[in-house]
């Protein structure tokens, strides 16, 4: 799905307004392996691992041990630190937990457990990547 750019002092009052609302995300039984071969993409930073649309964790490249099996599921790994945000929640409190956490990617995910959308913002030009 293409995407645009929106300024940070543009962004609409809340997470649903600034997130890309149909994020790609893998099975709880893709490998390690495949999961290496994704990250071999600079682009992808993060792996969202869902079931049924239901969020389970999110994976990065630095969070899969070096001495993991290729053949071992993602769900066998521990799945980062549980950081996601709600949809209505705010702009500001989105930013908030990327810079707290030193990253450019937040799951968003819904009260029933749903994962609704992903933010994506890049620090450098500070915007957030949208669905166009």
């Amino acid at each position: 799905m293409p995407t645009r750019n929106v300024p940070l002092e543009s962004a609409g009052p809340h997470v649903k307004d600034v997130m890309l609302r149909a994020p790609r995300t893998v099975a709880p039984d893709t490998t390690v392996g495949q999961a290496r071969e994704m990250f071999e993409n600079p682009r992808v930073r993060l792996l969202l691992v869902a079931r049924a649309g239901a969020f389970l964790g999110a994976i990065t490249r630095e969070s899969i041990p070096d001495d993991a099996a290729d053949d071992q599921p993602l769900d066998s790994l521990p799945s980062g630190d549980g950081a996601m945000v709600a949809p209505d929640a705010p702009v500001a409190s989105a930013v908030q937990l990327l810079d707290a956490r030193n990253t450019d990617r937040l799951p968003v995910v819904a009260g029933d457990g749903a994962i609704v959308g992903l933010v994506c913002f890049n620090r450098r030009h500070g915007h957030f990547c949208v669905d166009a």
